[in-house]
């Protein structure tokens, strides 16, 4: 145990990650042919289109056999997992936003709802004291008539 503290190295294991210190060949073969088609002059005989197209030729055979290699695979496929991930999380951030206004807008109406419901209330309130006033005049009138009759 003593051993093993006076020693961190071996508390502690870590890998490294050690990237390839060149290109793979395939990728200097892309560079290659790209270089060289590039390089052709710019005359239209029949032999330097044949030449250029030769390049052409070479060019999309050695992109496509980089292309098909398992690590450019891996890369393309990491590439495109990870746009779907950010459109996904884009449209759910959106979704959320949206939530958020729409739960805005209802709490809006319920408290206009309300202040309606309130109004209206009011107005029943006032027009029961009106008509209980009326009422009152009334019952009150009638009395009066009442008591001059006699």
């Amino acid at each position: 145990m003593a051993s093993s503290l006076s020693n961190p190295k071996s508390l502690f294991h870590a890998h490294s990650v050690s990237l390839p210190s060149r290109p793979h060949p395939l990728l200097s073969q892309v560079e290659e042919n790209l270089f060289r088609l590039r390089a052709t002059d710019a005359s239209s005989s029949s032999s330097s289109i044949c030449n250029k197209v030769r390049g052409l030729r070479d060019l999309f055979n050695s992109v496509d056999s980089f292309l098909q290699l398992g690590q450019t695979q891996q890369v393309l496929a990491k590439e495109y997992l990870e746009k779907q991930f950010f459109k996904v999380l884009d449209g759910s951030l959106r979704l959320l936003d949206l939530s958020s206004i729409t739960k805005d807008v209802l709490l809006r109406n319920k408290e206009q709802a309300q202040e309606l419901q309130s109004i209206f209330r009011g107005r029943r309130n006032n027009e029961c004291s009106s008509r209980n006033e009326v009422n009152e005049y009334l019952t009150l009138r009638k009395e009066q008539i009442i008591f001059f009759v006699y």
